[in-house]
């Protein structure tokens, strides 16, 4: 009985699901700054009186995060696999502390996004080296291209017929979600800022009617470049319920400079929670001259950077940098927040969430000009872990079976283990009055071969369900080739035949051996194992690392098992499909298990599933 997993992968979005929510068309930018340290030198020649940031004099070096990957494969000598590792330690240098050079106002042109000839925030002097064809950030005094309609500032909150010209630019929620497009797609009134707007009144913000900000948490590589007003503006914005989010302006000219900024950024805002992205700025004229491929690779080393930790992450720019200096390819793996000032609708075609209108916005509580942005996706929903587990289901397919009574409420949470020969004779009743073990997968055994089976699974999986665990299993594979992947099968099957499970039967596929093979051959592998226990009467997972899961295999394949996802030392998955459960440590510790042992979140009711629907033996 072949059974398409859409259903519960979709319901499965457990928490943390942060990244990918709204794939298709949903996204966002950021606010933009310009250099700082780089400014002294960049601007010399043409004697600006004015910058965005701060002057740094830096002599320091710094020690950026580390992330490790490792995966060891499993053999039949106890050795210790980890599946996916983030473990950032940051060595801190001395720097000199950066001073503010106040921005003054130039007359001659534009400097940021903006066609008003008196309009000088963020940027250069009188001249800039290359004409832009939109009247965006640094563009010349004349420029090419004339705005289909001119809309001016006297007004900033009548956003509406913003709202409206926006519609046809960005698309709701991605189908497969299943979420109300009604909530997912709403107008929301915001600001971006930084220390360039000092004492903010957040207050006085609040009742002008701002329901979301964008913070500035800093710039560079250095943590002596963190906005100095970034902690106020959290603390205080989210103390008057104001939605927040950050950016990082970037100064990077390659990859390792971007991940150092991205560990920066990490340290900066580590300590607070988001309900918008954290998105990457990057537009500063020291850049220009990169490649589209240069530039690419920079802004993903510094949004995958991020994304691994655990973080929603955005792209924030002009329109006509994201037009010619990122592929697409990027773009569509991030929100995108658009700059594009005095006309009715950006020319960026592609697909973004918030649109940054005007630099020169005025808003009660915020001395001076201020950035206005109108977001059309509803980030705080789409963003909450509650969204996805109290989520109705009401249209899913899985054949004739309906699994809406499965969702449960209040969020469904489970605390489990996963246990193989290498945890040793484990003590069961001391497991089970530890209470942190609500159930276990229980390796059944490797590779293709009968003779292959866990040394201790048979006593594991009936002492375990004996005290009233629940227990589902997994079967770690080094398939290279469609074949091996059947073989595998069989022997699986041949060793858990005469148990039921309450979990799903899972396909561990992670090894090295895999390395070389491309995602339609590892696809291959996983269909076959997993269509051929489907065909035996098992309800049929996939179990991996993040980075395994995002590269290896196809999102539209994903989508028809149940996941569960391996990362470690983050707040949540980067993975942004749907995952039912979450290995979150291999170094866990627990009541009658000598040594480290893995722990696992499941946000799935599978046993109701597994006995309401009479699979994997029931």
């Amino acid at each position: 009985m072949k059974l398409y997993k859409k259903v519960l992968s979709a319901f499965m979005s457990c928490a943390f699901i942060g990244a990918s929510i709204v794939s298709e068309g949903i996204p966002q930018t950021i606010a933009a700054d310009v250099p700082e340290d780089a400014l002294i030198d960049l601007y010399d020649n043409t004697k600006t009186e004015e910058s965005k940031e701060e002057t740094t004099t830096t002599t320091t070096t710094t020690t950026k995060e580390t992330e490790t990957t490792t995966t060891t494969k499993e053999t039949t000598t106890p050795t210790t696999t980890t599946k996916e590792t983030t473990t950032p330690t940051t060595t801190k240098k001395t720097t000199t502390t950066p001073t503010t050079t106040k921005k003054t106002t130039t007359t001659s042109t534009t400097t940021k996004k903006t066609t008003t000839p008196t309009t000088t925030k963020k940027t250069t002097a009188t001249t800039t080296t290359k004409p832009k064809t939109e009247t965006e950030k640094q563009t010349t005094t004349t420029t090419t291209e004339t705005p289909p309609e001119t809309q001016t500032t006297e007004s900033p909150f009548n956003v509406f017929d913003i709202y409206n010209a926006h519609k046809g630019y960005t698309t709701t929620a991605n189908p497969d979600l299943n979420l109300d497009p009604a909530l997912v797609q709403r107008q929301a009134r915001g600001i971006d800022v930084s220390s360039w707007q000092p004492d903010i009144d957040w207050t006085a913000v609040k009742e002008s009617g701002i329901e979301f900000a964008i913070m500035r948490a800093g710039y560079g590589k250095y943590i002596s470049q963190k906005d100095p007003t970034f902690d106020y503006n959290m603390q205080n914005a989210k103390e008057q319920g104001i939605e927040c989010g950050a950016y990082w302006y970037s100064y990077a000219m390659d990859v390792e400079s971007a991940i150092q900024e991205a560990e920066v950024c990490y340290e900066v805002i580590k300590d607070y929670d988001f309900t918008y992205p954290i998105y990457f700025d990057i537009e500063d004229p020291s850049q220009d001259h990169l490649t589209t491929a240069q530039i690419s690779a920079i802004t993903e080393a510094f949004c995958s950077t991020l994304a691994a930790k655990g973080y929603r992450v955005g792209i924030y720019s002009y329109t006509t940098f994201l037009k010619t200096k990122i592929y697409s390819e990027i773009l569509d793996k991030y929100d995108v927040w658009v700059a594009h000032f005095d006309v009715s609708a950006p020319s960026y075609s592609g697909k973004y969430g918030i649109w940054q209108y005007t630099a020169s916005g005025s808003v009660d509580g915020v001395p001076g000009a201020v950035d206005l942005d109108v977001s059309y996706v509803n980030y705080p929903y789409i963003m909450s872990p509650d969204t996805y587990v109290d989520h109705p289901a009401t249209s899913f397919d899985l054949g004739t079976i309906d699994i809406t009574s499965t969702v449960t409420a209040p969020p469904y949470k489970q605390k489990g283990i996963d246990v193989s020969v290498w945890q040793g004779d484990i003590d069961w009743n001391a497991v089970k009055e530890s209470g942190e073990a609500d159930y276990a997968i229980i390796r059944a055994g490797y590779g293709r071969f009968v003779s292959q089976e866990d040394k201790n699974f048979d006593y594991n999986i009936k002492t375990a369900q004996s005290l009233g665990i629940d227990c589902g299993v997994y079967w770690y594979s080094y398939a290279t080739d469609v074949e091996g992947a059947v073989e595998e099968a069989k022997a699986c099957c041949e060793v858990i035949k005469d148990y039921k499970f309450e979990y799903p039967v899972y396909f561990d596929i992670e090894d090295p051996c895999t390395d070389k093979l491309s995602m339609a051959e590892v696809d291959a592998i996983t269909e076959a194992f997993c269509s051929y226990m489907e065909e035996q009467g098992y309800y049929c997972g996939i179990t991996s690392y993040s980075n395994f899961l995002k590269n290896k295999l196809g999102v539209s394949f994903l989508n028809r098992y149940a996941v569960w996802i391996a990362h470690y030392n983050v707040k949540r998955p980067s993975y942004g499909g749907y995952y039912g459960m979450w290995q979150y440590t291999s170094t866990g510790t627990i009541d009658g298990i000598n040594g480290s042992v893995d722990l696992d979140y499941a946000y799935i009711d599978y046993p109701s599933f597994m006995k309401e629907y009479h699979l994997n033996g029931y």
